[in-house]
């Protein structure tokens, strides 16, 4: 059995902390946040969630992208995508905005276009920094939006839409800018630490060492190990590993496979080898994970 992605409901319910009660049946939700948030583990949403950081700042994973996002920056988490949320220093705030594909393609925007706006391409780190005026109008937006729909005024999902697209274009218009203004002439350490991070999330139930993967790029493992530590400040090994620890929690915690099921998806020789490998970076063996899940 596969994971199943966290529809929008589930998802307020068990990391925004709200009763049952409290969350209605929506395509479409808006939710201030702040220190108090939870840490989200490894999970893979139905849904777009667009966070936008007002003050401070977290970590997030997307993907294979590891980032921050500070105090004026937009992200945007596509759908199907590994996604956690993880240290919130003293301060933190943002909101985070929920919806699902087919609320926006209700409007009256040619499916064509919305495919195209909400498109996110996987090779860039989904984050961006938004100038003081966009960023005031694009909390203006969250804050209209939530309010619509807290209101439930006349037109509200119509004209929750409408802010919702503008959102989105303002974020396309963003990005097209950051990538004319990048730098074309990407240096080479970079370029190798990207390739290996894009090899490593296409196979890491299948290789577990810097070796394999220095294979796979026609480079040394010295020199692989030396380019990914310089662009990233960790090393090779602990990005693989990482890469494997968060699928194993995202199954462990989602899904009803068994843990010698879990250990063969994951690649490992055998179930001892899977629980020596997880209990050594989590501290816990996978059944008292998968446990703990479940009380």
């Amino acid at each position: 059995m596969t994971v199943q992605f966290l529809e929008i409901e589930d998802f307020i319910k068990k990391h925004l902390c709200l009763q049952p009660g409290d969350a209605e049946d929506t395509s479409c939700s808006v939710f201030r946040v702040n220190e108090c948030l939870k840490p989200i583990d490894a999970v893979k949403l139905n849904f777009h969630l667009v966070i936008l950081c007002t003050k401070g700042k977290c970590d997030l994973t997307v993907g294979h992208h590891d980032f921050s996002i500070q105090s004026s920056a937009l992200s945007i988490v596509p759908p199907h995508t590994v996604f956690s949320v993880k240290h919130f220093p003293k301060g933190f705030d943002a909101y985070f905005l929920l919806f699902k594909s087919d609320f926006v393609k209700k409007g009256v925007v040619k499916s064509e276009i919305m495919e195209e706006l909400l498109f996110i391409n996987p090779d860039y780190p989904p984050i961006f920094d938004l100038e003081e005026s966009n960023f005031n109008d694009i909390v203006y937006k969250f804050k209209k939006i939530k309010e619509e729909l807290e209101h439930q005024s006349p037109f509200c999902l119509e004209v929750s839409r409408l802010y919702v697209l503008q959102i989105l274009y303002e974020y396309n218009r963003v990005c097209e800018i950051c990538l004319l203004n990048s730098d074309k002439l990407i240096n080479r350490q970079y370029q190798v630490m990207y390739e290996f991070r894009k090899l490593v999330d296409k196979n890491f139930h299948r290789y577990k060492t810097v070796k394999e993967y220095a294979d796979l790029l026609f480079l040394s493992s010295k020199y692989v190990s030396e380019c990914v530590k310089n662009q990233t400040g960790v090393s090779a090994l602990t990005l693989i590993q990482n890469r494997i620890m968060l699928e194993a929690e995202l199954l462990l915690k989602y899904s009803q496979l068994s843990i010698k099921s879990i250990s063969d998806t994951l690649g490992f020789a055998s179930t001892s080898a899977f629980s020596r490998f997880f209990k050594g970076i989590k501290g816990i063996s996978p059944v008292h994970y998968q446990n703990k899940q479940e009380n």
